[in-house]
């Protein structure tokens, strides 16, 4: 169950870091700052119809996080009695400072 989980959360950070790229490569619909940055080269690169591939992957890789994104909610809410601090010991008492005495003949500066 351990290696599942694991795989989930890979899959979950795989398909953030997925997502970020595929919204920053598509191109916005009024131009945008993208285009002070040389951002207008997207339709030579990817093609005439990259639009709607990068819009087809963008909403197939969200469908999919979202999914992933239930499914370990799911699954870590089967461990959700468990604390981490169950397992903690008590704090220790805190150490008593013995009083300190003050010098009889305490010592002043003369100016």
């Amino acid at each position: 169950m351990e290696m599942i989980r694991t795989l989930l959360i890979i899959l979950e950070a795989a398909c953030c870091l997925a997502l970020i790229g595929l919204v920053l490569l598509q191109k916005s619909k009024s131009g945008g700052l993208g285009l002070a940055f040389g951002g207008g080269g997207n339709d030579s690169l990817f093609g005439a119809r990259a639009g709607n591939v990068l819009t087809k992957a963008t909403i197939g890789i969200g469908v999919l996080f979202l999914i992933n994104t239930l499914v370990l909610g799911m699954m870590f809410a089967g461990s959700a009695n468990k604390s981490l601090m169950d397992g903690a010991k008590a704090p220790a008492a805190p150490l008593q400072q013995a009083p300190t005495a003050l010098p009889e003949n305490p010592v002043t500066p003369s100016e």
